[in-house]
């Protein structure tokens, strides 16, 4: 639907200078020039409806990283690795698409590496 009423608006604006012109040749035209302006004026209309924005679009939108990981899992609790204090999952961001660890006490901040599963 946007790429119709876009292919639309085109065309006015293209009918619209087409009329425009046509309306000072000789003898001059003033309905030309009336008809021109109107076009102008439906095919600028119909862009702003094409081109704006819905609320659902406007609204940020949440995306959720699910991990399948394969093989057994152990979990371990997590400290810091400067200062050695519990670390819990609040304490994790992603930072650039990179988790981050920030220590609530030291306030150091890395990135979370994995080990090597062989």
């Amino acid at each position: 639907m946007k790429i119709v009423g876009i292919i639309l608006s085109v065309v006015a604006y293209i009918f619209g200078v087409l009329f425009i012109l046509a309306a000072f040749g000789d003898p001059f035209v003033g309905s030309n020039l009336v008809i021109g302006f109107i076009l102008l004026v439906i095919g600028s209309v119909i862009m702003i409806i094409v081109t704006r924005k819905s609320k659902a679009e406007k609204e940020s939108k949440n995306v959720t990283y699910n991990i399948d990981l394969g093989g057994e899992i152990k979990t371990s609790k997590m400290v810091c690795q400067k200062c050695g204090a519990p670390l819990g999952k609040d304490d994790i961001t992603l930072v650039a698409g990179v988790p981050t660890v920030t220590c609530p006490y030291c306030g150091v901040s890395y990135q979370v590496t994995e080990e090597p599963k062989w």
